[in-house]
């Protein structure tokens, strides 16, 4: 048997070349973001009235010198009268309590937006690196494509702005690269540490408890941490028990949380907004739902307008006993051509990719420059977007198009994980499964808040571009 020298692997490559390559692509990862979230114009993502659902409880404003949607604040003071506790809970305040530390190195009162930027920028980094671990028994030609496709995709305009965001959304998202790379290492190692697989928890507890509409996606990825594919080295039954509890019991929380008034609006602009606009008889199901044929008259408009019938603190309690969520989603079973409708309308709204808010007659874009760069209100930058804009080109407004794509990406998807033939197909088909029902979980989520759509469907967008990704490594 020939024995490989330890200065070169079986690829032919050296050792050398390979560390040189995986410091390289980090590095050049590294730069984009800088180059995005720093240099001037420092890219980010304007507000959306969201903001202070973060940091009204750490009393910061910008005293409202950005209007909301058109432009960037990075300068936040404290404030007494910004403080307000939304009574959310998010695992969002994680990364801010650490960039917070910063206030030490400015002004007492005064937090740039940027320190937030650089954490969630090392966090990226952090899933970048552990991605690059990950696929070095891959094939030469993916170890030197994948990383540029994963740094083409991910790290480029349409996700690093909101990294200078205070939205749970960006929470979410790094929260999601982290979670895949450490469920790729629960599947796919030949031995787990029980101190790697309490991470892999703790990164999903994170990910669930940083925004509610995203913590059932945490509960799909519970079979990495039960199926040891006959390795010896992995954690026993009662960790596994104990590490299920765990994030059960996260998703459970951030469901039982929520406070009422944000349940019951959700589900006010689900129905009334999307649904019943979208229903052949919307009248009927207003009496289905034991809503009073008054109401109809609400039909079509969202729960922020200054007529609506939830705007006082008993109104909202006598709508939440009458219309839950539970009741919204028997609805929608119930009614299946019209949750289609708003499926495909929310389809419409993520097929553009980069975040429109339609509210009412107006379209909005999230700007991502600050009023002083010069843009025009509600610009967007076109850095390393071109995957983003091709989608768009193709697929915007098209949402049985954007809904094909989806469909036979995943198709691909699993056909390429089915056609192995090595002894690891049952945890790549394990990977395919989870993914693909986390992304079509990602879509459903929209039929219970019926405003703002094209940002509910932020996480969908990066779960079809992780699977794209995917394809790329499998081909």
């Amino acid at each position: 048997m020939e024995i490989a020298s330890p200065s070169r692997t079986r690829t032919g490559l050296s050792a050398r070349f390979w560390t040189r390559y995986e410091w390289a692509t980090l590095l050049l990862c590294a730069a984009l973001l800088a180059v995005q979230l720093f240099v001037p114009p420092s890219l980010g993502v304007a507000d959306n009235n969201d903001f202070p659902k973060l940091i009204g409880r750490y009393c910061l404003s910008d005293a409202g010198e950005h209007p909301l949607f058109d432009y960037v604040s990075f300068t936040y003071r404290r404030a007494p009268s910004a403080c307000w506790d939304s009574g959310l809970l998010t695992s969002a305040v994680l990364p801010l309590d650490v960039a917070l530390l910063s206030r030490t190195l400015l002004t007492p009162g005064r937090f740039d937006l940027r320190f937030l930027g650089t954490v969630y920028a090392l966090m990226f980094l952090a899933a970048f690196y552990g991605f690059q671990l990950l696929i070095r028994p891959l094939r030469p030609a993916t170890r030197l494509l994948i990383p540029l496709v994963a740094i083409f995709l991910l790290a480029g305009g349409t996700y690093a702005p909101w990294f200078n965001s205070f939205y749970f959304d960006t929470a979410s998202y790094v929260g999601l690269l982290l979670c895949a790379v450490a469920m790729c290492r629960l599947v796919f190692n030949p031995a787990v540490s029980v101190w790697e697989y309490l991470l892999a928890a703790g990164l999903v507890v994170f990910f669930a408890m940083s925004k509610s509409q995203h913590a059932p996606l945490a509960l799909f990825m519970l079979p990495c941490f039960w199926l040891s594919f006959r390795r010896t080295r992995f954690p026993a039954r009662p960790l596994r028990w104990v590490v299920t509890v765990l994030i059960a019991g996260g998703v459970a929380v951030m469901f039982g949380t929520v406070p009422r008034g944000y349940t019951t609006t959700s589900s006010y602009n689900a129905l009334f907004y999307q649904a019943l606009p979208r229903s052949s008889h919307p009248a009927d199901d207003l009496r289905d739902l034991s809503l009073d044929a008054s109401l109809q008259r609400y039909v079509g408009k969202h729960a922020f307008l200054p007529d609506s019938p939830i705007q006082t603190p008993a109104q909202l309690e006598a709508f939440a006993a009458i219309l839950s969520p539970s009741k919204l989603a028997s609805y929608f079973l119930s009614h299946p051509r019209t949750a289609f409708r708003v499926l495909a309308y929310a389809l419409s709204e993520g097929s553009l990719q980069r975040v429109r808010m339609e509210i009412g007659p107006r379209q909005y874009r999230l700007g991502n420059y600050e009023r002083s760069s010069g843009h025009p209100p509600e610009s967007q930058t076109a850095f390393l977007t071109q995957w983003s804009d091709w989608k768009a080109a193709v697929f915007g407004n098209h949402p049985r198009r954007f809904a094909a794509y989806a469909v036979v990406l995943f198709a691909a998807l699993w056909i390429l994980a089915w056609r192995r033939r090595d002894p690891g197909r049952p945890r790549v088909v394990l990977v395919v499964a989870i993914l693909t029902v986390m992304t079509g979980t990602a879509l459903l989520v929209v039929l219970f808040d019926g405003v703002d759509t094209g940002r509910h469907l932020f996480l969908f967008n990066a779960l079809l571009d992780m699977a794209f990704c995917a394809v790329v490594a499998l081909v």
